[in-house]
């Protein structure tokens, strides 16, 4: 690309910059979609049933909105208020209960994946 002037240079940055930005965004939301399908994969289901006579844990996965500040872009991705309170007891065990740290795999399971996803969509 050749440049003939400081403007020219200048609407140039600029276009490369919100094209990055986009970008960014994009892998953000790419990458967070990819942990909760993980987090839903991976999350335990009781055979017989739970206490709560609603839908599996694995039903009440959600990602929030995308965060952009300070420049740094992120998505919480977790389980809803209606049952995502309950998740911390097969995640930690109890006393009648081994810790079975599925959040934790999930986590450790989807991180190639996310970073592909993240290369993929920041390419220039």
């Amino acid at each position: 690309m050749a440049v003939t002037g400081e403007a020219e240079l200048i609407a140039n940055l600029t276009k490369l910059e919100k094209t990055e930005e986009k970008k960014a965004r994009k892998a953000t939301r790419d990458g967070a979609k990819v942990f909760q399908e993980k987090l839903k994969e991976v999350t335990p289901v009781a055979k017989s049933g739970d206490h709560s006579n609603m839908t599996p844990l694995a039903e009440h996965t959600k990602h929030g909105n995308l965060k952009t500040s300070d420049g740094d872009y992120s998505m919480d991705v977790g389980y809803d208020k209606a049952k995502g309170w309950i998740a911390h007891f097969p995640n930690a065990g109890t006393s009648k209960q081994h810790p079975q740290h599925f959040i934790e795999k999930a986590r450790a399971q989807s991180k190639k994946e996310i970073l592909a996803k993240y290369i993929e969509d920041l390419k220039v």
